[in-house]
């Protein structure tokens, strides 16, 4: 079985506001827990893992440190962003240190890529980070089996992608504080989940938006909008809106991403 883990930060047990002081220190437990879902995963049956990053500058893996048994995607830019090397060939995906989109009240470090979306939807639906990964997965026919994260992060992944295995390691009180499971703790119900999900795995289905697909993106701050609106493809929907079409969720992920990327370059 061909397992793909992809795995963030804000999601991770005992974690509850950025610092950059705290840099080495969050290598530290993305590593931890993407080895507890890859013990998780091998035990469960897998016979390779793929885990790519899904933070920040995505370098965030000590390579050292990493579980040698799977092998690990790092850096940025990369094709599909969090989602880099997924394919056909895998039978499932994980998400490890996940979080909720926007918005969420109680979501610790809630947020949809950057502080800079408020609001983003395809075909209609709002989805945040879980439901985007979610999405480029069943483009290739790959289900979510597992979400680990924050309650309200794996409130979302329920509501969402179903009855997939969820492990939550912290409960938010507010979007920079939590109860949180202690670290070795976290790092055991992730590897007792991972293995869980591979033993049901032909019960969940991949998350799909049907084709086409029509995206709109809602900004923080107008000035963003008034930035890309300039984009042939982008059509200005009002003062902090745009919208885009595209034949597929993949191709409309790409165009997301492109102006996600050139509005953050307006200062």
């Amino acid at each position: 079985m061909k397992v793909f883990i992809a795995v963030d930060l804000e999601g991770v047990g005992g974690y509850v506001k950025w610092d950059s002081a705290d840099r080495e220190r969050e290598r530290e437990l993305v590593t931890g827990e993407a080895n507890a879902a890859i013990c998780g995963a091998f035990e469960g049956g897998a016979t390779e893992v793929l885990v790519t990053e899904a933070h920040g500058n995505m370098r965030n893996i000590i390579p050292e440190k990493i579980d040698p048994r799977a092998t690990f995607l790092s850096g940025t830019p990369k094709p599909l962003n969090h989602m880099a090397g997924i394919d056909d060939t895998f039978n499932v995906a994980m998400f490890v240190g996940y979080h909720s989109k926007a918005g969420t009240r109680n979501g610790v470090m809630a947020h949809t890529f950057s502080g800079e979306i408020f609001s983003l939807r395809f075909n209609g639906i709002e989805i945040g980070e879980i439901g985007t990964d979610a999405a480029i997965a069943g483009q290739f026919g790959v289900p979510v089996a597992m979400v680990s994260g924050d309650q309200a992060a794996c409130k979302e992944a329920r509501e969402l992608l179903g009855e997939i295995e969820k492990v939550v390691v912290k409960d938010g009180v507010s979007r920079y504080a939590a109860r949180c499971v202690p670290v070795d703790e976290a790092r055991r119900l992730i590897r007792e989940g991972a293995k869980r999900a591979l033993a049901r795995v032909n019960a969940v289905s991949p998350f799909t938006i049907k084709s086409p697909v029509r995206g709109e993106i809602t900004f923080t701050d107008p000035s963003r909008a008034d930035a890309v609106s300039q984009l042939p493809f982008a059509e200005r929907l009002d003062g902090r809106s745009v919208a885009f079409e595209a034949a597929d969720f993949v191709q409309a992920f790409e165009l997301f991403n492109a102006i996600h990327f050139l509005a953050s370059l307006f200062r």
